[in-house]
């Protein structure tokens, strides 16, 4: 593999490890692992890359350390190990794999419904000598959130695995962990409380800004993946609508169309002259729409009440902008030293 191939960090096992791989094959970027015990592999349509196969915990650290210079992984994860770093670069959110970190008490807490509550709660078992004992994996995120909320009698008890354990085993009153639907929590009887959410987490990518700085090659490389992904995210917000449709010049089909702004397409509609057999009297124009989703059936009536007919909808792969706007954040967050923090 070349020294100028960028090389990419996505996550080796979990939920996670599915979600970014069903995500890069849906945005073109398939990754090709002949062997599922592999630890790297490659993407063929993007042939100057290498993906090495992380733990997601262990990927803001890689991209720290120079050894990756992406990777993909959870945005809590990233807050947790990487917050406060000038070399770490968050590059974009995208929009998979959706959680939130929150602080979940037992069923039997009837006096604790919010974050107040749960702060009258530690100030009672101060005044006892006795701290909330909270099971995590995240310490830095609980407790600089503990703090931001004047909770101070806690003790972090560290844990992996089953959490939702915790309290019923009894080395923990409650836990801060991760939930997507909060049936887990249900089913152990636990249960967020209001204003206990930490962070709202997501896939993210994440970069390294000195090893990219250094890079043409490996710039050019990652504007392309960074391109194809945010184009495919946006394609989501479209349908391409094609109709043939009687009339006596483009101008005319044109302004008939136009007659109706919010029903004539992103930028307008593309009009052409369709090659009608010989001896057919009436002229044809076939038009070519990009709307927004939600206004395919509008769109659709507007076009039949002109007369059109034949009508095609098709869903694109991809939407290119004019710019990208992510990789234009990008290249201005590159060319600083900021910290990482997490809004």
């Amino acid at each position: 593999m070349p020294a100028d191939s960028l090389i990419i960090a996505l996550p080796s096992k979990g939920k996670l490890d599915d979600d970014c791989d069903r995500f890069l094959a849906r945005a073109g970027l398939p990754v090709y692992k002949p062997n599922r015990r592999q630890y790297t592999a490659s993407i063929p349509s993007l042939p100057q890359t290498e993906v090495v196969y992380q733990r997601p915990r262990d990927i803001p650290g890689r991209v720290a350390e120079g050894l990756v210079d992406i990777g993909i992984t959870s945005l809590d994860v990233v807050a947790e190990y990487s917050e406060d770093s000038t070399n770490v670069m968050l590059i974009d959110r995208l929009g998979f794999a959706r959680c939130t970190l929150l602080l979940a008490v037992p069923d039997s807490w009837t006096d604790v419904a919010s974050i107040a509550d749960l702060a009258d709660r530690s100030l009672r078992q101060q005044a006892s000598g006795v701290p909330l004992r909270i099971a995590s994996k995240y310490r830095n995120l609980v407790e600089r959130f503990l703090r931001r909320q004047g909770i101070v009698n806690f003790q972090l008890v560290h844990a992996d695995g089953a959490l939702e354990a915790a309290p019923r085993m009894g080395y923990a009153d409650l836990i801060a962990d991760i939930s997507e639907t909060g049936t887990t929590l249900r089913e152990n009887q636990l249960r967020p409380i209001a204003g206990g959410n930490i962070i709202d987490a997501q896939a993210v990518l994440i970069g390294n800004r000195r090893g990219l700085r250094a890079s043409a090659n490996k710039l050019e490389t990652l504007r392309e993946l960074i391109e194809r992904i945010e184009a495919h995210r946006r394609a989501r917000q479209f349908v391409s609508l094609r109709a043939n449709i009687a009339g006596e010049s483009t101008m005319d089909v044109q302004e008939r169309i136009l007659a109706n702004p919010a029903l004539s397409g992103s930028k307008g509609p593309g009009v052409v002259a369709v090659a009608s057999p010989p001896g057919t009297t009436q002229r044809w124009f076939e038009t070519n729409l990009l709307v927004r989703s939600e206004l395919i059936h509008k769109t659709m009536q507007h076009l039949r009440a002109l007369g059109g007919t034949d009508i095609i909808v098709t869903r694109p792969d991809y939407v290119f902008d004019a710019k990208s706007a992510t990789y234009n954040r990008f290249e201005q967050l590159l060319h600083t030293d900021e910290r990482l923090t997490i809004q």
